[in-house]
């Protein structure tokens, strides 16, 4: 149990879909995955993901930003994922947020015990915390699932950025 109750947003970055959930202290306040409309150019793309952190940032009043580091790939896509991470942590830096940056295989081995643990099990541990997400573990659909799986992502991070 923390010591103190932080309000932390944690974001799983993506170009597509960002995960994101906002915990004070170890509560679940809000969680869910914001699209991000694609643009015709990638500086566009950068565009309304930046909107979207500064629109979190502005209604949830976070003291602490935790965001996923994304892993080095060379293709045009983890690219510009690599250029929207660091953007993210540059908004928080400048709205005065303590900045967290955390490797995935990080928030595995907090998590399950294990840095190389699936999505699916990382999903499981936390709907054993929190239950109210149960909802979302088990889809009629494949990709609602890769969907849902951004959001128990950042609820993991939170988890992890609580300690």
């Amino acid at each position: 149990m923390p010591k103190f109750k932080s309000k932390i947003l944690a974001i799983d970055p993506g170009t597509r879909e960002m995960g994101v959930a906002f915990l004070e202290g170890d509560k679940l306040v809000y969680h869910g995955v914001k699209s991000i409309k694609r643009g015709r150019t990638p500086n566009e793309t950068l565009q309304e993901g930046r909107k979207a952190i500064l629109r979190l940032i502005d209604d949830l009043k976070p003291e602490v930003l935790v965001v996923e580091k994304t892993f080095f790939a060379n293709n045009r896509n983890s690219a510009l994922l690599n250029v929207f991470v660091d953007e993210i942590m540059a908004i928080g830096r400048r709205r005065k947020l303590r900045v967290i940056g955390i490797a995935p295989n990080t928030v595995k081995k907090f998590i399950c015990g294990n840095g190389r643990a699936s999505k699916e099990e990382v999903a499981r541990v936390i709907v054993s915390k929190y239950p109210e997400l149960k909802v979302y573990i088990n889809q009629d659909r494949k990709w609602k699932e890769r969907y849902h799986q951004n959001m128990f992502d950042a609820v993991a991070l939170g988890v992890v950025g609580v300690f």
